[in-house]
């Protein structure tokens, strides 16, 4: 037998320490059944595995060395020849649509190689021409649950005709309610509205950021228009804890900033207030937190949101930090000069 199957428990622990994302961790494993249980028992002493961060299309970046993956949709046999994009990512499950004549839309797992083809079609006969997931979750083997561009929240099983959908109601600030995230927490989907209450909750709206509440009493109701109010995101994360969290992503419109400071900034990031809430699923209510569960940092972003915990060896990424993907949100100030690619808030400084 080679030699290479016989590698040292040290050696193996620091060849894996050099792996810190899940999916190189997995080739390490596959490589023969002696690396596999030498994985296994260095597990307990290596920094937790991080996840790559889902680009759309076929890219995939890894958060520990900046590098670009691609997805080779030519293994896929459901994807050949014609051309696909990848639309939603839930784990390590991948939602991509087949373009053509015979256009169709699948759940695929490219580390098992399971395939399940879904519907594009909604329970009310409308035909989905391009798949419109902003965020999906695979709930159980048999249940899919998606929120789509229309603010919809959509649930099929595998094999059904079609998405069963459930539109919110009620108007917000003049607008349509919407549905804005979802999140699966002990076995329940809790679906957040864009007016920060949760619907499997009791109406509990998260409170209105401190600086648009100080520009909410200073400006005349004509000036606070759809185009001067705050642009905000909120998400949907659970804890490592199995805690549920709202991270609140909020930029004042450039001509209302909120401080004499930001004022001056051309900069959106100058004007960005950010907040953590934790669910009271008892009292129906959302509490402010200032600080994550030890060793605790969250990536958050429209497709996907994750907490993960991390052990403070690598610098470019901290403990008690909310990430964030700049083109998720920042992508729509196009009052201010300046719009970062990215962006990073600590809860312990409330620096961005």
């Amino acid at each position: 037998p080679s030699p290479w199957s016989e590698l040292p428990a040290d050696l193996v622990g620091l060849i894996l320490r050099v792996l810190p994302c899940h999916i190189d961790r997995l080739r390490f494993r596959s490589v023969c059944r002696q690396w596999r249980l030498a994985e296994r028992q260095q597990r307990r002493h290596l920094p937790p595995a991080l996840p790559l961060i889902c680009l759309g299309r076929h890219d995939f970046l890894s958060p520990a060395g900046g590098e670009l993956r691609r997805f080779r949709t030519d293994d896929v046999d459901v994807l050949r020849p014609v051309s696909s994009l990848c639309h939603a990512s839930f784990g390590s499950w991948l939602v991509y649509q087949r373009y053509g004549e015979d256009s169709k839309c699948f759940l695929i797992n490219p580390l098992s190689g399971a395939t399940i083809e879904m519907p594009l079609r909604l329970d009310d006969g409308a035909r989905i021409n391009i798949f419109s997931a902003r965020k999906i979750i695979v709930c159980s083997p048999d249940l899919v649950a998606a929120i789509l561009w229309g603010s919809t929240v959509a649930f099929c099983r595998p094999g059904a005709p079609s998405w069963s959908a459930c539109r919110p109601s009620g108007n917000c600030y003049g607008r349509r309610r919407e549905y804005v995230d979802i999140a699966l927490h002990r076995g329940k989907l809790y679906a957040l509205n864009n007016d920060g209450s949760s619907s499997f909750m009791r109406s509990a709206p998260a409170p209105a950021p401190a600086a648009y509440r100080r520009r909410r009493t200073r400006t005349s109701s004509s000036a606070r228009s759809r185009h001067s109010l705050p642009r905000w995101r909120r998400y949907l994360v659970v804890s490592c804890a199995g805690k549920l969290l709202m991270v609140e992503w909020m930029v004042v419109h450039a001509r209302y900033p909120c401080s004499r400071s930001a004022a001056s900034s051309s900069n959106a990031a100058d004007q960005a207030v950010l907040k953590v809430f934790e669910a009271d699923l008892e009292g129906g209510r959302w509490t402010e937190v200032n600080s994550l569960d030890n060793g605790e940092a969250l990536f958050v972003g429209r497709g996907c949101s994750k907490a993960v915990r991390l052990t403070g060896s690598d610098r470019r990424f901290q403990e008690n930090c909310v990430y964030i993907l700049g083109n998720d949100f920042f992508g729509y100030c196009y009052d201010y000069e300046d719009t970062p690619s990215y962006a990073s808030y600590d809860l312990r400084s409330s620096a961005i």
